[in-house]
């Protein structure tokens, strides 16, 4: 069974062929390795190139849909009847796939598999591990329309490790530029196919400073797209749909929170150093983000105190630069 293993590219040489060793390195072979270059401008294709033939190698124009266009076009360019997606900084351990493989045979109507995965950070240190439902080892497969409402609530299932009958991929929509991609596609075939979890840590998925998530706001807004993109699939006589998705509401009102805290952060950080200039686009941000975490009373109170200080110290900056002139 030929499984093609697809990266979308952009502007991680150094990470990707991390990647792409994890690939090399699986225990099972029968595989093919896309990377689909997404307008890189560093060293992209040198890396790619230096593999020779091993790697299929594709250069597409950056559109700005942080991968999905890439995405969509490793996967039109892919040979085998599973897909597994890895993105250009995580990682593989070696039998991740033939643990996959092998799981197939126990539930071979499934549409996806995933793995449990841990977080690393730049240097490849590990920072926590993926928080998935409860099992007592080996796998547990979730049922089309019983794994849609598990996924509602959330996405704690990463792209890199997951493994795709393509047959499948092909039934169900693909994700626009608007929504969160992987979610998307994850609740797309859930409403059709089995879904099958590895409880074992097979996959290691790198968070940076630079990582799409690390934009709680921009992170939250296409959660949100998502959710209100599955509003038409729902059942009105379905308490399980209503519940799902009133978790994923609360779900990604969180991520906004957080969206608007690290705005706040900022904002007192610049007022404190008396730039007000620079804090008040902060306060806006925050307030777009999640108002009503920010006119929360103590945060409100800070937010005056921080703000008049930062006035003081501006007016004060500006008393001792007209008193120097003068001398």
């Amino acid at each position: 069974m030929l499984i093609s293993v697809t990266i979308p590219a952009w502007n991680a040489a150094d990470y990707l062929r991390i990647a792409i060793d994890s690939v090399l390195a699986q225990t099972y072979k029968p595989l093919e390795l896309i990377v689909v270059d997404d307008g890189s401008t560093d060293h992209t294709r040198e890396v790619c190139q230096s593999y020779g033939s091993t790697v299929r190698y594709f250069y597409h124009e950056n559109d700005g849909t942080a991968g999905i266009s890439a995405r969509k076009y490793s996967i039109r360019e892919s040979r085998g009847e599973w897909i597994a997606f890895l993105d250009h900084d995580d990682r593989w351990l070696p039998d991740k796939l033939a643990k996959q493989v092998e799981a197939i045979k126990t539930y071979p109507d499934a549409g996806v598999l995933f793995t449990r995965y841990k977080c690393i950070n730049a240097h490849g240190d590990d920072l926590n591990p993926s928080n998935l439902l409860p099992v007592s080892g080996g796998a547990f497969c979730l049922e089309p329309h019983e794994a849609f409402h598990h996924l509602l609530k959330s996405n704690p299932y990463c792209p890199s490790s997951a493994l795709i009958r393509k047959h499948a991929l092909e039934q169900v929509e693909l994700p626009d530029k608007h929504v969160c991609g992987d979610w998307s596609q994850w609740l797309s075939l859930t409403r059709k196919y089995p879904m099958v979890v590895l409880d074992e840590y097979l996959t290691e998925y790198r968070i940076t400073d630079v990582h799409f998530c690390a934009n709680k706001e921009q992170l939250a807004t296409r959660m949100l797209a998502t959710l209100k993109q599955q509003e038409k699939y729902l059942r009105q006589d379905c308490n399980d749909c209503r519940t799902a998705y009133s978790a994923g509401q609360a779900h990604v009102a969180h991520i906004f929170a957080v969206a608007a805290r690290t705005f706040l952060d900022q904002y007192h950080a610049d007022t404190q150093a008396g730039r007000l200039a620079e804090a008040l686009p902060s306060l806006w941000n925050a307030l777009r983000a999640a108002p009503m975490e920010v006119l929360q009373a103590h945060r409100l109170m800070a937010v005056f105190k921080n703000g008049m200080l930062g006035a003081f110290k501006k007016d004060k900056s500006t008393d001792d630069t007209a008193t120097s002139g003068s001398h």
